[in-house]
């Protein structure tokens, strides 16, 4: 079989305390095989970080407003504009989440433009939803997009009736731990051909490793535990986890 590396599909580089030591970073992620990231923006203000981390060998960018962010709302023509000159990976990360005081209406309406903007620009989008995933399934009927639900950590029903709306679904550090039988499970049943590998970090911890101090380097963590789950040699995880980020993403060189 031939030797794969990995593709950590979120990763926030520009975030503390990642970006004070970017070349470190980088070199421990390479060290570990990490030959691709993806840097999804949070909010407008962090556009142009993404889109120069972007500059550097082995990393793309996706560019949008977080659910979190989204009362300041969303300059859509500039949007556009950056996402094209900087040849933006995808848009993201967007979503709704319920568990912030973000108004709901304010985050629908800058979630939907986002979405029309991917529909019109043909690009991926990065989402992101806690509890409110009746309410994004249904947004996404009326504006069907190409994508991923990233850092998923619910069950497999759940999974299904968004692999059934065209998406793929992104693992991280909750499959790494053992209590975390939802993720799991939904790592276990989800298609070969449906999902990638994330860390979100440094916001998402693994086992081990907590909450504020991942890297990039431990997607490979993820890939293992990924592997272990689906019974299979971890070679052939990760090439398959690459090919489908590469599907989805582009190759971010």
């Amino acid at each position: 079989m031939i030797m794969s590396g990995l593709f950590d599909t979120h990763c926030h580089m520009f975030m503390e305390p990642l970006k004070r030591d970017t070349s470190g970073v980088l070199e421990r992620a390479f060290d570990a095989r990490v030959e691709r990231l993806l840097v999804p923006s949070v909010s407008m203000d962090s556009w142009d970080a993404c889109i120069e981390l972007s500059l550097l060998p082995g990393i793309g960018c996706a560019l949008g407003v977080h659910p979190w962010w989204a009362a300041d709302g969303v300059e859509v023509e500039v949007l556009r504009e950056k996402l094209v000159t900087s040849a933006a990976s995808a848009i993201g990360e967007i979503g709704l989440d319920w568990k912030t005081e973000v108004p709901r209406q304010k985050q629908f309406t800058v979630f939907q433009k986002q979405l029309e903007l991917a529909s019109t620009l043909n690009l991926p989008v990065i989402l992101h939803c806690r509890n409110a995933f009746e309410e994004m399934l249904e947004l996404l009927k009326k504006h069907p997009v190409r994508g991923v639900v990233h850092a998923w950590s619910r069950d497999s029903q759940l999974m299904n009736r968004f692999l059934q709306a065209g998406l793929y679904i992104s693992f991280g550090g909750a499959i790494t731990r053992q209590g975390a039988k939802k993720a799991c499970e939904s790592a276990r049943q989800v298609p070969a051909d449906r999902f990638v590998l994330e860390t979100d970090s440094p916001s998402i911890g693994l086992s081990g490793v907590p909450s504020g101090k991942s890297e990039p380097r431990h997607v490979a963590e993820v890939a293992h535990a990924m592997a272990q789950i689906r019974g299979e040699n971890l070679e052939e995880t990760k090439a398959t986890a690459w090919e489908n980020s590469v599907t989805l993403f582009g190759d971010c060189i």
